[in-house]
């Protein structure tokens, strides 16, 4: 990865990045114009720079830089690997188009051949300079403007020519346009290039054209706004004069002049007129009330009340009169009685004068009747005008605000008029350079320290990588870890990978890791089987090729040699292998003793170079193996062998694949599962789990085989039970080792670094 970087940086064209600031004033065109002014042309005082910079990054902005610095055409120096492109005024030799399709782009490869030929893509045929030529459609003339070639990589250039609109397209989305800081009005406009003079060039020209462009806009507006107050201020003055007369006509149609001051005159017309009005209700309520109660003949001796409030002499006469004659009736009657003729007289004169008081009572009260319908007939009418005056002040409000509404705009037209004219005879751009292109010469791509960077990361992580992804996707058993996991099964211990060809590896003489491996197994079993004098180890695995004859072979083995009679049963019947792995020819075995009438003794075979270890092979493969094992003669095998053998060791089939070792279950007293190393699929352990937790096996314990130095264990890591090499099992201290070496020599000098990772 590092190469590459490298590479990469060496062939790569640098870019530099050139920049420039300009300061855009964030006042409107015509600012003094006041906020009227702006509010009806739509000029908000509001933060516009984020549409500049837009209009700085558009299309049409970068036409016109395309237009003023001829980049439609660009010609690139061809390198040996990368090509270089030439500013304009280093070009050596002038490309004029004749004639070409303006709609397509085009590319020409000029090869110079001296100060006066030339050749084309390439071509054999020979060219002059300032020859009409035609290629592909297009037309040109090349001058030789530039004789000096020095400094180039070759004499071959790449002339290219695209149009306007697409190179424009081009540039508009190349150019970086920013504020410098927040709260600033100040921008940046940067582009990044291969050539920092062609880079300064089109950053200058940006802020140039921005600038002619903000200039053109501002004259545009002034002489439109000029157009338009003009015709505005003639709208506006045939209107005024139309609302003039609308408003004199309007007054004297309808006799109003000063609408507040009639209303308040009429108000107070209407407020003297209800206080009449209820004065005399009241006059009439009293009249109603004499009325009644002079005509109440409970009442008939009674005088009226002489605090009525009437008004009328001749009624107030008549009261007088009547309350004096019921007075001196009353004195009367104290000394004559009420038939005496002065009596009677005195009620007769009463009664005329109850019936002229109610005759000129109801006189009076026709004449205040009358005077109060005619009050009443006043206030409505007067109640009517006054009804009409809101409307009428409503409608002349509305006349008088046209006429004042145009007033003010008449004369703000005519004031805006001068304004204006005086900021366009003096209009100048609100955009000012701050700073000119400048480039620090110091390229932004490629970025060496960051490539590198990435080149070490990627170097790291690609490796890193691939291993993650294989031990992700690896489902087979890789560490002791992975058994642990996925169930409580005690493991019994670890066997190495064997390169011998032989299946039996312990001896008595043999003093190999792999051999004191089975020694370990040896010593662990007593803890799996701690009462039982004479075991039956069952031997098994997932499926085959685990290592379970091998595992058999010399597990019987190292249990022969600590004095123990031991047997092994060759019970995989579907694939024996314990036979061919003893290096013994085939004979007669287990199906026979089954079959037939044969001893016991004709079946055992003592294993050669190994004492007190014999084998009874499986003999032939019978077409019923699963039923055969059920048959009687079983389990008088094993109560025979039992009597004869201090341990028996039973290698059956898989039983992950077949029922044997479950059939055979019932004749032992504990069981061997195997696992391999990098071999075994880890829902295989599934099945260990089930078989230990359901005990469906007595006393299920695990031999992880064939450990090798691939995977997660290191080299041979036996690290579990504290019997590999990082715990000392290496050489002693005077050089002497405890175990053989593998090739049965014993390692000495560097080897033995290499071979162990600690001292004893």
């Amino acid at each position: 990865m590092l190469a590459a970087a490298y590479l990469k940086l060496r062939y790569s064209t640098p870019t530099y990045n050139v920049s420039g600031k300009l300061l855009v004033n964030s006042q409107t065109p015509y600012s003094n114009a006041g906020e009227k002014f702006d509010d009806i042309f739509m000029m908000q005082k509001a933060d516009k720079l984020n549409d500049e910079i837009e209009i700085i990054k558009s299309r049409s902005m970068a036409s016109r830089v395309v237009r003023s610095l001829g980049l439609e055409m660009q010609v690139n120096n061809k390198g040996k690997i990368r090509s270089t492109i030439i500013h304009p005024e280093e070009v050596p030799f002038d490309f004029e188009i004749v004639s070409a399709d303006s709609l397509k782009g085009f590319g020409i490869l000029i090869t110079i051949l001296n100060d006066n030929q030339f050749r084309i893509n390439e071509a054999p045929q020979t060219y002059n300079f300032n020859e009409a030529v035609e290629v592909g459609g297009v037309r040109f003339r090349l001058r030789g403007g530039n004789s000096d070639r020095l400094g180039f990589a070759s004499n071959e250039f790449n002339v290219s020519w695209v149009p306007t609109e697409s190179m424009a397209a081009m540039l508009s989305g190349s150019i970086g346009v920013g504020r410098v800081g927040e709260g600033t009005n100040v921008l940046s406009i940067s582009y990044q290039t291969e050539n920092i003079r062609l880079g300064n060039d089109i950053v200058n020209q940006y802020m140039r054209e921005y600038q002619l462009a903000s200039l053109e806009d501002k004259r545009e507006i002034a002489g439109k706004t000029l157009s338009f107050i003009n015709s505005q201020l003639d709208t506006v003055y045939r209107e005024l004069k139309g609302v003039e007369f609308n408003l004199q006509n309007y007054r004297q149609k309808n006799q109003v002049y000063s609408a507040e001051a009639q209303a308040n005159l009429l108000f107070n017309e209407l407020s003297e007129s209800n206080k009449e009005i209820v004065q005399l209700g009241m006059k009439l309520k009293w009249i109603d009330y004499n009325i009644a109660y002079l005509s109440d003949r409970r009442n008939e001796h009674q005088i009226i009340s002489a605090m009525l409030g009437a008004e009328e002499p001749a009624l107030m006469e008549q009261v007088s009169a009547f309350n004096k004659l019921q007075l001196d009736r009353s004195t009367a009657l104290i000394t004559i009685p009420a038939g005496n003729p002065t009596i009677v007289k005195m009620d007769a004169a009463i009664e005329k004068l109850r019936s002229d008081m109610i005759s000129n009572m109801r006189n009076v009260r026709q004449t205040y009747t009358l005077a109060l319908d005619e009050l009443q007939r006043q206030n409505r009418s007067a109640g009517g005008v006054i009804s009409t005056i809101p409307s009428k002040e409503k409608q002349l409000l509305e006349v008088t605000r046209q006429q004042a509404i145009l007033q003010e705009l008449y004369s703000y037209l005519l004031q805006k008029k001068l304004e204006t004219a005086l900021a366009s005879a003096s209009t100048i751009s609100s955009i000012k350079v701050v700073e000119s292109a400048i480039s620090n010469g110091i390229p932004v791509s490629p970025n060496r320290k960051g490539l590198y960077i990435m080149a070490i990361l990627l170097g790291i992580a690609i490796p890193v990588g691939i291993v993650f992804l294989l031990e992700y996707l690896n489902d087979k058993v890789k560490s002791k870890n992975d058994i642990q996991q996925i169930t409580d099964a005690p493991i019994l211990g670890e066997v190495g990978h064997a390169d011998q060809a032989g299946a039996l590896v312990v001896t008595s003489n043999n003093r190999k890791f792999l051999a004191e491996q089975f020694r370990i197994i040896r010593s662990n079993l007593q803890y799996i089987l701690p009462k039982v004098e004479k075991p039956a180890i069952l031997v098994t695995s997932s499926f085959s090729g685990e290592g379970k004859s091998f595992i058999s072979t010399n597990l019987g083995s190292v249990l022969a040699l600590s004095g123990k009679r031991t047997v092994i049963l060759e019970f995989d019947i579907r694939k024996p292998k314990i036979l061919k792995g003893l290096g013994l020819h085939e004979r007669k075995g287990i199906t026979n003793y089954i079959v037939s009438s044969i001893k016991l003794d004709e079946v055992i075979t003592p294993v050669p170079g190994v004492d007190n270890l014999f084998v009874i092979p499986c003999g032939p493969v019978p077409p019923n193996p699963a039923e055969m094992l059920l048959d009687e003669r079983i389990d008088q095998l094993f109560k025979e062998l039992r009597s004869r053998f201090d341990v028996i060791i039973v290698d059956t089939a898989p039983v992950g694949l077949v029922s044997d070792a479950i059939s055979l279950g019932r004749h032992v007293d504990a069981i061997v599962y195997i696992v391999r190393h990098n071999y075994t699929l880890k829902k295989q352990i599934q099945l260990i789990d089930d078989i230990y937790v359901n005990n469906k096996l007595p006393h299920a314990s695990i031999i992880i085989n064939d450990i090798t130095k691939q995977g997660g264990y290191g080299y041979y890591g036996y690290g579990g039970y504290g019997y590999g090499y990082g715990y000392g099992y290496g050489y002693g201290k005077e050089g002497t080792s405890y175990f053989d070496s593998e090739d049965g020599r014993k390692r000495s000098g560097w080897k033995k670094w290499v071979s162990f990772s600690k001292k004893d």
